[in-house]
């Protein structure tokens, strides 16, 4: 039964996400997009907040990337203190000699949305 549950909710998700995205690719308001294919406006609205609350889908209006937490993983209290490794998933590793700036950082994660 479970199981079920699951299985509807990623279809409905999928239903609103495609008619987001079908609204945003003709470049036309959610509101308008709803008239026009006669659905609740309320109900796009509402999925809208929670895909990007989930960062599936980013806001048009701002044009900061999507902020997005990741993992972080203390090895031990002494490591703290001196070298530092900054692991971007598999692909890229960087040692610094100590703690980057939250500055340095932002820079580096600005740079690394850019592509």
């Amino acid at each position: 039964m479970e199981r079920e549950f699951t299985e509807e909710l990623k279809e409905r998700q999928r239903y609103w996400l495609q008619h987001l995205q079908a609204a945003s690719a003709r470049g036309v308001s959610l509101a308008e997009y709803a008239r026009t294919e006669q659905l609740d406006s309320d109900a796009l609205y509402r999925w809208r907040k929670l895909f990007r609350r989930k960062g599936e889908i980013t806001g048009k209006q701002s044009k900061e990337p999507a902020v997005r937490f990741s993992a972080v993983r203390i090895g031990s209290a002494g490591a703290a203190l001196g070298a530092v490794t900054v692991r971007v998933g598999s692909v890229l590793q960087i040692e610094c000699a100590s703690v980057p700036s939250p500055q340095w950082l932002a820079a580096f994660a600005r740079e690394l949305e850019r592509g």
